[in-house]
């Protein structure tokens, strides 16, 4: 009986726990609710999972320095020089998300109408929460 619960339990736990990353989620996800037709969908596809790497790699700076003082943070002893870092980090990944965002929107616009590019930006930009949350509702 413990070993069915369990296995229900890995079943119900969505599907990061089957081996998808939060990237691999985020890209379903996006692809899904632009309702793009078969044609769109093929050009758009790859340009989406490239901008979504770019777009990771552009914060991956400001997530490893995040990671590396997060007990820190959450007991309120940061030090100012640290705080600074951290502010730092953070204004250089998002000048860096910028950059990627234009690029892509250049990209964009050669495959997809500018109202489905504003809804892709917009999409891939939801709460980490929703992407799961959305994803695990169409696994089941």
């Amino acid at each position: 009986m413990l070993i069915g619960c369990m296995l229900c339990l890995a079943c119900m736990t969505g599907p990061t726990a089957m081996g998808q990353t939060n990237r691999e989620l985020r890209y379903e996800y996006v692809m899904k609710n632009l309702k793009l037709d078969k044609q769109a969908a093929a050009q758009f596809g790859p340009l989406l999972k490239n901008y979504l790497e770019e777009l990771k790699q552009a914060k991956a700076a400001y997530s490893k320095l995040k990671d590396k003082y997060k007990d820190m943070e959450k007991a309120g002893t940061l030090t100012n020089g640290q705080a600074e870092q951290l502010l730092n980090a953070k204004f250089d990944a998002e000048a860096k998300e910028l950059m990627v965002k234009k690029k892509f929107y250049t990209e964009f616009k050669a495959v997809l109408p500018l109202k489905k590019i504003y809804y892709a930006f917009d999409l891939a930009n939801d709460k980490k929460s929703k992407v799961q949350s959305t994803s695990s509702k169409t696994k089941k």
